[in-house]
């Protein structure tokens, strides 16, 4: 395969002054990166707020000068919005080999959140798309095409430029469980008189857990955290609570979960998810109901060693199987129609 170019259109958020340095934009394009490709990335939305000095009239004039000067064989998009159809039709009609698939790891689940409006952005460019990969089970999307067969899963992806805390070997912990909602990440703050259907929960579980010291943020009047200190205020807790909106749903998470098991913070998940197929017992904490998950913490909280392996070892699993490495590399041979150059864990 000579051409190993990539153009990287999604939301780089440029605009954040690296307030999302972690997000999985800048993971996966570390992964092509470390497959050897040549990545030429675009943030859409920065263009939309004219980070650049440019509009929204001339962003596609930009893509298809980048696509005449690059070449690429691969343009991937990530939550793309602003792409004219023409531009795509250009590109068909132009450019006929060049691949494209898109990424999407927010909820596709009816009774998650968002869940219309997350649907037409997912779907705007079917038309055009190769494939796609998204963070939940293809199978079981209320829209999934058998006969087409190219919407492929994908794990959040690790970085370990990024994910490199090893919490399960820090000593000086200050805080047993670490809880972290936002309203969207870009939103620095939470929306006023807005209530995440997730409080009542967190709520809940606190109050059945009063010797169990909670270190948590986006509920009630606590800010959600970002950038170096969400990361910091991590290392300072023991275990992590990874919940995210709506019905849990076969192999869904939010992204948060690759800021969670990755850096060897002890994880609990709703076992509704199935992301036991991935994990062991003795990766990641499985719990059935709320009363379940308080056992499994006052448990962990007891017996620190067994909480320390369990975090190792999902840790170790996650960076080995899950990296952005393996992710992007899986993105480009799938889209692109390549034999697998290995078996991918997740693929079931």
């Amino acid at each position: 395969m000579k051409n190993l170019k990539v153009l990287h259109i999604t939301d780089f958020h440029l605009r954040h002054s690296s307030r999302l340095y972690y997000s999985t934009a800048r993971k996966l394009n570390n992964g092509f990166i470390r497959n050897n490709f040549y990545i030429n990335e675009l943030s859409e939305r920065d263009f939309d707020k004219k980070l650049f000095f440019f509009d929204n009239k001339n962003y596609n004039k930009k893509i298809i000068e980048i696509i005449e000067n690059l070449n690429p064989a691969l343009i991937v998009l990530g939550h793309c919005t602003r792409i004219n159809f023409q531009t795509f039709e250009y590109i068909k009609k132009i450019h006929p080999g060049i691949k494209i698939a898109q990424w999407y790891v927010d909820s596709l689940i009816p009774t998650g959140p968002d869940y219309n409006p997350h649907l037409k952005t997912f779907q705007k460019y079917n038309d055009f798309i190769d494939c796609s990969f998204v963070t939940s089970d293809p199978l079981s999307l209320k829209f999934y095409n058998k006969n087409k067969k190219n919407i492929f899963y994908i794990p959040n992806p690790s970085d370990l430029s990024i994910d490199n805390l090893k919490i399960d070997t820090i000593n000086n912990n200050i805080y047993d469980m670490f809880i972290a909602l936002s309203h969207g990440q870009h939103r620095a703050t939470l929306k006023k008189f807005y209530k995440d259907e997730r409080e009542d929960f967190i709520l809940d579980l606190k109050k059945n857990l009063p010797n169990v010291i909670f270190d948590n943020y986006g509920i009630g009047n606590a800010q959600p955290i970002w950038g170096d200190q969400y990361y910091n205020r991590l290392t300072q807790s023991k275990m992590a609570l990874n919940l995210s909106r709506g019905l849990p749903f076969k192999w869904y998470s939010s992204d948060r979960i690759s800021s969670f098991i990755p850096n060897g913070i002890t994880t609990f998940i709703d076992r509704a998810t199935k992301l036991d197929d991935f994990f062991s017992d003795n990766e990641v904490v499985f719990y059935k109901n709320l009363n379940d998950l308080c056992k499994l913490i006052i448990d962990l909280k007891n017996n620190d060693s067994k909480r320390r392996k369990i975090g190792k070892n999902g840790r170790i699993k996650y960076n080995t199987f899950f990296n952005s490495t393996k992710v992007a590399k899986f993105i480009f041979e799938k889209t692109l129609n390549l034999k697998l150059s290995e078996k991918y864990f997740w693929e079931k």
